[in-house]
């Protein structure tokens, strides 16, 4: 059997059992609309006794046509309207109705966020500041209009810059690919989702809006996002617009997995590929939480399986399992408290764990679809087990890679010798090493995730006879060699 047809076949088994078990096939899209919150509503509305919508939407004072959309997954109530919903089901708790990261998008999860907007939004540029220096830079901070006008908005989100390389491998494969766009990231990068998640509706829709009226500026006919939110995000106010306005969204939605997917489809026998990247990959994300992510998952095994060399051997649902590091993101309460690892002895059986889980799929390589997810399964790779990025990967087929030192620094697990290996880039910031070494200190999560001695000889930063040290600047570390 072919990889294209053993990949096909094995997806799809995998997301319908998943499609199966959440009931997805109630929420379809009406053939325009595309369904922006998979929710509980009418599960809801009928265990409280409500034969209709119209039933409901008249005891929550909302307009039934509305209400229609809203439970179709459409359309995203406004805080006002859901906290009425809530009421005319006899106050049943938020996450019954939708997933967290829906009632962030709603300002209605508990805690979220704990700062203000912006410094949720400006709270990852102390890894950009650690580990990219200014000269390497390839994205712009502030939304600058260019010389001529590009194809897409490269909108790269604000929680990326935790691991900036996967912004450089963007930059760099999208210019290999020879599209015209700009990039952005953090500030002028986000989606304005930091205001909404604490409340702050109009703040958030004057974020969103200013971000549709840069793209027309430049030109550009797609906007595409790193992160998952952004597209809820983005997909929700244009619906809200919609629906509520009657005025369509001018912009296509993106992330960047499926982006990226489109042009090397139409690229064909004109890609530019520099070598093959021999990878046994398990795909990894989050099927569960919404349709948006279970698109970008998607596209996540379809773009692997393009590169040549790489063969995707299975996927995992990082929201399932309680082995998996990511388990704990945007958990539903149902499923009951998830226990972060907190000692080296914790973090090194985990460890173990994965690296046995993904041999028995077959794989050298974990690639998981959420940046965040990255970060976490990053800190756990190992020997046996590769943590890279699917447009990492690509960037690697096409010689444009850059070193993933985040993660190289969390298996150093010694912020002193962070700061000391990272010198010549946080200097370029201007930054004291005091400020650098509290950065390290938040990098390397007190040493828990610093590589097992055996394998990278970390006692003594690798200077033991025939073991290769842990290089920071250079992205080496236990799972970080590229395959032969």
């Amino acid at each position: 059997m072919g990889q294209s047809v053993r990949w096909t076949r094995m997806l799809v088994a995998d997301f319908v059992r998943r499609r199966r078990r959440m009931s997805l096939t109630d929420h379809v899209t009406d053939g325009n609309s595309p369904v922006v919150a998979i929710n509980q509503l009418a599960e809801e509305r009928r265990a409280a006794g409500l034969a209709t919508s119209a039933e409901l939407a008249a005891r929550a004072a909302i307009d039934p046509v509305l209400y229609e959309r809203m439970e179709a997954g459409h359309l995203l109530p406004t805080k006002p309207e859901f906290d009425r919903l809530r009421e005319a089901l006899g106050g049943v708790a938020p996450e019954r109705l939708y997933r967290v990261d829906i009632l962030q998008i709603l300002g209605a999860a508990e805690g979220y966020g704990g700062r203000t907007a912006r410094n949720i939004i400006e709270g990852n540029r102390g890894s950009e500041r650690l580990f990219v220096a200014q000269d390497e830079v390839t994205w712009l901070e502030r939304r600058e209009i260019p010389r001529e006008k590009v194809d897409a908005f490269l909108s790269m989100s604000c929680g990326t810059l935790a691991s900036p390389h996967l912004l450089l491998d963007t930059v760099a494969a999208a210019r290999a690919l020879g599209i015209s766009f700009v990039a952005t990231a953090g500030a002028a990068g986000c989606c304005g989702k930091p205001y909404l998640g604490l409340g702050q509706y109009d703040a958030g829709e004057s974020f969103s809006q200013a971000k549709i009226r840069y793209a027309q500026s430049i030109g550009a006919t797609t906007t595409v996002v790193w992160c998952t939110a952004d597209q809820q995000t983005a997909l929700n106010a244009a619906a809200h617009r919609k629906f509520r306005d009657g005025i369509e969204h001018p912009i296509r939605e993106m992330q960047i997995l499926g982006f990226l997917e489109e042009h090397v489809r139409a690229l064909g026998d004109r890609m530019p590929w520099k070598r093959e990247v021999r990878r046994s990959v398990l795909a990894e994300g989050h099927g569960e939480y919404s349709n948006v992510h279970t698109a970008a998952f998607e596209a996540e095994v379809r773009l692997l399986s393009l590169i040549p060399g790489v063969e995707v051997v299975g996927t995992y649902d990082g929201s399932i399992e309680d082995r998996s590091p990511c388990a704990g993101r945007s958990r539903p309460a149902w499923r009951g408290p998830w226990k972060a690892d907190s000692t080296p002895e914790e973090v090194q059986a985990r460890r173990v764990a994965l690296a046995d889980m993904a041999a028995s799929y077959g794989a050298d390589t974990v690639a998981c679809q959420h940046q965040g997810c990255h970060q976490i399964w990053g800190r756990y790779a190992s020997d046996r087990l590769a943590v890279r990025h699917a447009v990492s990967i690509l960037a690697e087929a096409l010689g444009c890679e850059h070193p993933d030192r985040a993660q190289a620094a969390a298996q150093l697990g010694d912020a002193a010798a962070v700061v000391e290996q990272t010198r010549p880039i946080w200097r370029t910031w201007g930054m004291t090493e005091d400020e650098a070494l509290e950065l390290a200190r938040m990098q390397v999560a007190g040493g828990i995730f610093a590589a097992d001695p055996l394998s990278c000889g970390h006692g003594a930063h690798g200077r033991e006879a025939g073991v290769i040290p842990i290089d920071v600047l250079l992205g080496r570390s236990p799972g970080l060699v590229r395959p032969a």
